[in-house]
């Protein structure tokens, strides 16, 4: 049986390999081996057949990434290389949503995603950072900390999308040990 749940994950690995604009219903019908018509009929439209997914996706990514960000950690060092290691393990398990993400950035048709997973991902480290830091910092000096770490995995993340794109090896590779040494120092 075709459920929306299996047309969803075929539009997913669709959007990520053809982009928003280049993916077509009939496409979209021919890869999940069911007819167009199912997919008005489920959906109504390419429009919220795409929204659903891509939503469907973040509401998943947001509900994992509220469960590391609510957990209690021994100290910050602890946190900063947890949080470098979960972050980065996300593109894995999410690729396709992160590549949709990276090649539709600024695109019209992402807009209802808001904020995006990597501001919803920079709300939630700064919140940490802070708690971790208290009053002996300034909120400068947080925000700092944690634009830096979001700005390391933003960057491996687009070239990890760009290494999947264009099947190169990887450009770029970071080690959550010395991300979470060089952070540690802007934190004391």
């Amino acid at each position: 049986m075709i459920t929306k749940e299996s047309i969803m994950e075929v539009t997913l690995k669709m959007l990520a390999q053809n982009g928003i604009k280049g993916s077509t219903t009939r496409q979209l019908a021919e890869a999940a081996g069911i007819n167009e018509a199912t997919i008005f009929k489920k959906f109504k439209s390419k429009e919220n057949l795409i929204h659903t997914t891509l939503e469907f996706q973040f509401e998943m990514m947001q509900e994992e990434i509220d469960c590391f960000f609510e957990r209690d950690f021994e100290d910050s060092h602890c946190f900063l290389k947890e949080a470098s290691e979960f972050i980065l393990s996300l593109y894995d398990k999410y690729q396709a949503f992160m590549v949709i993400s990276v090649k539709e950035m600024g695109s019209k048709d992402m807009e209802f995603i808001n904020p995006t997973i990597i501001e919803y991902l920079y709300i939630k480290v700064e919140g940490k950072i802070k708690q971790f830091m208290g009053e002996k910092a300034n909120s400068a000096q947080s925000e700092t900390i944690s634009l830096v770490l979001n700005s390391v995995i933003l960057l491996t993340m687009v070239e990890r999308v760009n290494d999947t794109i264009y099947a190169r090896p990887p450009k770029i590779t970071i080690n959550a040990d010395l991300l979470t040494d060089v952070l540690g120092k802007l934190m004391k």
